[in-house]
């Protein structure tokens, strides 16, 4: 077979021929077999030009036929040329085992030196007539008689933008048919929930075309796309004729959407409109254009090259080669009674589809204006390389790799393919999840030296289990790729690069990523999501990123080494869940911010390993290491031998990441990517300018801003409140308030007893949940001791509940009391009763960490009376040692209420407990 070492030699030997020019694979045009636009099925092929009654070939059909005649007699390679011009097609080109060659004799169809050929799968529009009110109009049969339908438009190699309201931005939905159902519930099941929602007042209207138009509707990682079945003005819903995946409101109550394809929505120059029951499409005119030359370009066929074997029966489709052909013009389907869904896109093919295909090279093509991925190489497809092409302008993303399921059998295992040295942009224009290169579960893949740019969801993805399950996702490697301008602020939760599951040999290194920004949550570089583990992060840069340079949701056993992670707007090193195992180990990274946010939330629990890092906050401002300050981090046994140090840097704030000499980073054996050139497209400079003459796309209107602001949350060694410096009728400061509703409320009120002011704790019938309202501070004290006061009044009816928390799943709890007519009990043990409507000052002293011995020593003081001391009392879950939350609840049933003031909790140390 050919192997990857094979196949790198034949680069460098094919740009060897090329030189310096970007026209030519051969110095002199040779080939067994010609085709052209001008060319005759009836001639032999032998000419590259029409001679004497011979000559090219019209139709690749046909030149097919030739080849496979002459393998018969013929058993070294073949070669075929293709002239300029566009050959059209209805259906898809379709290669299998007897149009294959081999290793040492493939056959190859290439464009002929100094010519683009295109291969169109689209259908040119001629004959428009002026409307009176300045459209153009043309009849289309075949789209009235339901035989077609077409998404795209394309006027002089542009796409054209379905007509659409709003013209900008988005409309926001008033909310869903069933709010927020919970997963598992009989809700979650109801088809309601994901047929439609509630639109705003003046919004929508109920169009007499309203079937032939669609609805674009933002979820978080998706965008689902919808036939809209009917509108009702006056119940204001939008119904469709296919749920979504999600249900409608899920991700935010008030969702983003936008109509299509109404013709009420034809307003603005460069749209059009296409009427599915008449054909009529009509087009509003650009200033310039003519309707004399007028000829646009439709899309009829999804997909354009089929190359397809059959792997269980040992036939595969190898040896062939496309070099230089432009594949153009692939059109996207939906069912009326469909909708588009779904992480990735991953329900859409290929306009260039293998499957079965064994040794089969695709390189320096093109595959643009497509309505769905450019280049699906699915099951049974190995040692299949595509070499520097680019993808652009499509409906989805820019490539798949492999299968959502594992594989089946040996022979049907798709693995040891490669993307290489191409640029992949400008996707995402139907189906917003697609992504620039996808690998499913599949094995033993390059992708290398790519651009990557312009998606509204993840450039790069690997795997495709979810948790820990068995999974052939493994051993892939994505390097040295350029990988930017990510997510536009359009959908959430993604990442330069994206894996899921399981991947015992992946490989993420030397890429370089950067501007990735999702609309809310998750604009990560690199992302492990849900069960991804034994994956390799190094020598990766990472900047200016809304939400993380690296972020895990959840996983096992990664490795974070030898990276530059840069420049998040919000933390560096995000952690989201919290498992019993080793999530991961970040070593040897240099972390740059100006922020004072290095790390995220989620470092409680310790299975996690930190060190020879180097961390700098440009602004020269002290920070914390999620919440701890560096000293009180090494305790926790976190980077023991890292550096807070300016890296040195020639100029972080312009993004040079190259070391200056005496840099800090030698002294810890730090080894970040730093020969930039290995980066992104390589080859002659024609080619690898080409990005610079991409344009970005700007930053989605609608976008949240970033969270954390500059400062990380303070980890003190005291909270104190006595609201006197609070104003009545306003919050505390200090700790969380939840369940404000129905009357319910925690507020500063004078005090009902006495001078000065304190926080009442007002509850309310019919609340949904009983322990609301509540307050809630999150702290980080996990060795010495604490001791804590605050004072309590009780009235009739009222329900206080206080407890220490760590935040273990389920949560563990040390000290807890509760108030409740008229007893105090620790967990279901009474320890005392008190008085209504007087003040009680409690203390509470609890060694906490390695020294917390499963109790705690309480001290309950009425006003006037002798405290009574209650030691050994135990705590609300033996094995608690962590105090990361307090909670001051109102249990009630009914309305009632209690008073709190002078609230104090301090960390000590051990041998002050007792002073």
């Amino acid at each position: 077979m050919w192997t990857l070492r094979y196949l790198s030699m034949g680069l460098l030997a094919g740009f060897c021929l090329l030189g310096s020019s970007r026209a030519a694979w051969f110095r002199k045009p040779s080939a067994d077999i010609y085709i052209a636009p001008n060319g005759n099925d009836t001639w032999s092929g032998a000419l590259p030009k029409p001679k004497d009654g011979d000559g090219p070939v019209a139709t690749i059909a046909r030149a097919q036929e030739l080849v496979r005649a002459r393998r018969l007699s013929q058993a070294g390679p073949i070669t075929v040329l293709l002239r300029g011009g566009t050959y059209r097609i209805s259906e898809p080109l379709t290669f299998g085992p007897a149009d294959s060659g081999s290793r040492a004799a493939p056959i190859t169809w290439a464009a002929y030196p100094g010519e683009k050929p295109i291969v169109s799968g689209g259908r040119v529009l001629q004959g428009w007539t002026e409307t009176e009110d300045g459209l153009w109009a043309l009849n289309v049969p075949e789209v009235a008689s339901g035989e077609w339908f077409f998404w795209q438009l394309f006027v002089d190699g542009q796409r054209r933008r379905r007509c659409r309201e709003p013209d900008e931005g988005y409309f926001r939905s008033e909310g869903p048919f069933i709010p927020r159902p919970a997963r598992r519930s009989k809700e979650w099941g109801n088809p309601e929930c994901r047929i439609g929602f509630f639109f705003k007042d003046g919004d929508l209207q109920a169009w007499k075309d309203m079937d032939n138009g669609t609805g674009v509707v933002s979820q978080s990682w998706t965008a689902s796309v919808h036939w809209i079945d009917t509108i009702d003005e006056a119940k204001h819903e939008l119904r469709f004729t296919k749920g979504s995946g999600w249900p409608m409101g899920y991700w935010e109550k008030n969702q983003r959407y936008y109509i299509e394809n109404v013709r009420a929505a034809l307003d603005e120059p460069g749209e059009w409109y296409l009427n599915r029951h008449t054909g009529l499409c009509l087009y509003k005119p650009r200033k310039g254009e003519r309707i004399e030359s007028f000829a646009p370009i439709a899309p009829v066929a999804d997909q354009l090259l089929r190359v397809e074997g059959d792997s269980d029966a040992g036939l595969p489709a190898e040896g062939l080669v496309f070099q230089g052909l432009s594949f153009q013009h692939g059109a996207f389907v939906l069912p009326y009674d469909q909708r588009h869904d779904g992480q990735a896109a991953i329900s859409l093919t290929g306009a260039i589809y293998t499957k079965g295909t064994v040794n089969c090279r695709f390189e320096d093509i093109e595959v643009a204006h497509v309505g769905t991925y450019a280049v699906w190489f699915a099951a049974g497809t190995r040692d299949t390389t595509l070499i520097r092409s680019e993808l652009h302008d499509l409906g989805a993303g820019g490539v798949k790799i492999g299968e959502t399921r594992s594989e089946q059998t040996e022979a049907t295992a798709c693995r040891n393919n490669l993307v290489d040295n191409c640029f992949i942009h400008d996707g995402g224009h139907i189906a917003k999840a697609g992504i620039g290169v996808w690998i499913g579960r599949s094995n033993y893949h390059t992708v290398s030296r790519n651009e990557i740019c312009d998606f509204d969801y993840s450039g790069g993805s690997i795997g495709w289990s979810w948790g820990y399950a068995p999974s052939s996702a493994n051993h892939n490697v994505f390097e040295y790729n350029h990988i930017h301008h990510i997510g536009n602020g359009v959908l959430s939760d993604m990442g330069g690069i994206y894996c899921l599951g399981k991947s015992p040999g992946t490989v993420l290194r030397g890429n370089v990523m950067h501007d990735i920004a999702s609309y809310s949550y998750g604009g990560w570089g690199l992302y492990t999501d849900e069960g991804s583990s034994d994956i390799v992060m190094e020598k990766n840069v990472v900047y200016n990123t809304k939400s993380g340079g690296f972020h895990q949701h959840y996983g096992r056993d990664n490795i974070v080494r030898h990276n530059i992670l840069a420049f998040a707007r919000e933390g560096q090193i995000i952690r989201s869940r919290e498992e019993k195992h080793l999530s991961f180990t970040v070593e040897k990274n240099i972390v740059i911010f100006d922020n004072g946010l290095p790390l995220g939330k989620n470092y409680n629990n310790g299975n996690y390993a930190f060190d020879n890092n180097l961390y700098w906050d440009v602004t020269g401002e002290p920070f914390l290491f999620a919440g701890y300050d560096l000293e009180e981090w090494r305790e926790e046994g976190n980077d023991a031998n890292s550096l807070v140090a300016d890296p040195k840097f020639r100029n972080a704030r312009k993004f040079d990441f190259r070391l200056s000499p005496g840099s800090p980073a030698h002294l810890l054996g730090i080894e970040p990517l730093q020969n930039f050139s290995k980066v992104g497209l390589y080859g002659p400079s024609w080619w690898t300018r080409k990005p610079k003459g991409a344009v970005h796309r700007p930053l989605d209107a609608s976008m949240k801003p970033a969270k954390g602001g500059k400062t990380s949350r303070r980890n003190p060694k005291l909270i104190a409140e006595d609201c006197e410096g609070v104003d009545v009728g306003a919050k505390i400061s200090f700790a969380g308030t939840s369940g404000e509703e129905k009357g319910a409320s925690i507020r500063v009120v004078p005090n009902p007893a006495g001078e000065g002011k304190c926080l009442k704790f007002q509850d309310a019938d019919d609340l949904e949940r009983e322990w609301q309202p509540h307050l809630s501070g999150s702290l980080m004290w996990r060795k010495g001791a604490v001791r804590a006061s605050l004072d309590v009044l009780m009235t009739s009816g009222g329900h206080f509940w206080h407890e220490w928390r760590d935040r273990a799943s389920p949560y563990g709890v040390g000290p807890n009391l509760r108030f409740k007519d008229g007893k105090l009990n620790t967990g279901s043990t009474e320890l005392c009763s008190y008085p209504m409507d007087t003040w009680m000052h409690v203390e509470i002293r609890c060694p906490i960490g390695d020294d917390a011995k499963g109790v705690f020593e309480l001290a309950l003081t009425v006003a006037g009376k002798e405290p009574r001391t209650f030691k050994d009392v135990p705590f609300g879950k033996a094995g608690w040692q962590r105090l990361e939350s307090i909670v001051w609840v109102s249990n009630a049933t009914v309305t009632s209420e209690f008073y709190l003031d002078n609230l104090r909790y301090e960390r000590v140390p051990l041998a002050e407990l007792g002073e």
